[in-house]
């Protein structure tokens, strides 16, 4: 007598889940036999501290938003004082008066440039650029040291079954 066997596979959101199925086959097969199955199932789920330093990891790139529209800002500020903008423009007026309150500590440590084109360097709006830049690195490097470390381990649990089943067989 021959055995036939047959493996399936299937993935879901709960794990992996192996079948192994081993059954006679003969030329002649009787209509009930029996069949040997067995299965397999494996199922992962991530440790409490893998979704924790998910989270924090997650809190370290918002930082990086804010900072991408802080120094953005600045950016602008400092390109349309360089280039003498026109202050009774609507939009260079709005990056006036949203980055001035960013740039206002820092007025004063050095005393600003005119340049020949009659732009002004300020050099309070470099200042802050780097310093919100340096802060909000130090930040997002805090954070991420806090989430360093050995990676967490995932809990996987495997179970097996092996029992015998009545089998139907049709002839072909």
């Amino acid at each position: 007598m021959t055995i036939r066997r047959s493996t399936e596979e299937v993935e879901d959101d709960r794990g992996r889940r192996v079948t192994a199925v081993e059954e006679p086959v003969a030329h002649a097969a009787p209509r009930d036999d029996e069949r040997v199955a067995e299965e397999e199932v494996t199922s992962a789920s991530p440790s409490s501290w893998s979704v924790a330093r998910g989270l924090m990891r997650m809190l370290a790139l918002w930082v990086g938003v804010p900072l991408a529209a802080v120094e953005t800002l600045l950016g602008f500020r400092l390109a349309f004082l360089l280039a003498e903008a026109n202050p009774g423009n609507g939009f260079v007026n709005f990056i006036y008066d949203v980055s001035d309150p960013l740039v206002e500590p820092f007025q004063g440590i050095i005393a600003n440039d005119t340049l020949n084109n009659g732009g002004v360097f300020e050099p309070a709006t470099v200042i802050a650029m780097v310093v919100y830049l340096v802060t909000a690195a130090l930040l997002i490097a805090a954070i991420l040291v806090t989430t360093a470390g050995a990676p967490a381990r995932e809990t996987v649990v495997t179970s097996r079954s092996r029992h015998r089943e009545r089998a139907t067989y049709r002839d072909h």
